[in-house]
């Protein structure tokens, strides 16, 4: 009896390197992600501190944290779908998606009418940390080791 290729596990190495190489990627997007909420909500924080006290702080804490939060739901949901089928990853990336959507108007709805907070010091804390997290994750992908093996070509 003879077994074709999909069926001997000779595409099973190169799939596990890939997905050993998504993991790796989201792995370092999550901690670059914490990282840079980390130091952008210390500067935010203290530049909130000097221009309008205690609000000010408080706005660049819930910024920093909301959106490392939004950054980092998608990077775990990929991690935990990798070895999945590419229908299943997009769904959990879908309900991802779903899950910021209901939590970011959840933030809304509890932060709406509250005076503890300054809004723009927590609205361009989100901005700029949305601008870093993109670029980390830029340099991220462009240097990760991504295999580039075609298993339908052999």
């Amino acid at each position: 009896m003879t077994t074709s290729p999909e069926s001997s596990g000779a595409e099973r190495p190169a799939r596990q390197g890939g997905v050993a190489s998504v993991r790796s990627i989201m792995k370092w997007t999550i901690i670059s992600g914490a990282l840079i909420a980390v130091a952008i909500g210390t500067i935010a924080s203290f530049v909130g501190a000097l221009l309008t006290g205690l609000p000010g702080v408080w706005g660049a804490l819930i910024g920093a944290v909301v959106a490392f939060a939004f950054f980092a739901i998608t990077a775990v949901v990929m991690y935990f779908t990798a070895e999945s089928s590419p229908t299943t990853m997009a769904a959990g990336v879908l309900g991802g998606f779903l899950v910021k959507i209901v939590g970011f108007m959840g933030v809304g709805i509890a932060l709406r009418g509250r005076d503890f907070y300054d809004p723009w010091t927590l609205f361009l804390t989100l901005a700029v940390a949305a601008i870093a997290s993109l670029i980390a994750d830029v340099v991220i992908v462009q240097r990760a080791r991504l295999p580039f093996v075609d298993e339908s070509a052999r």
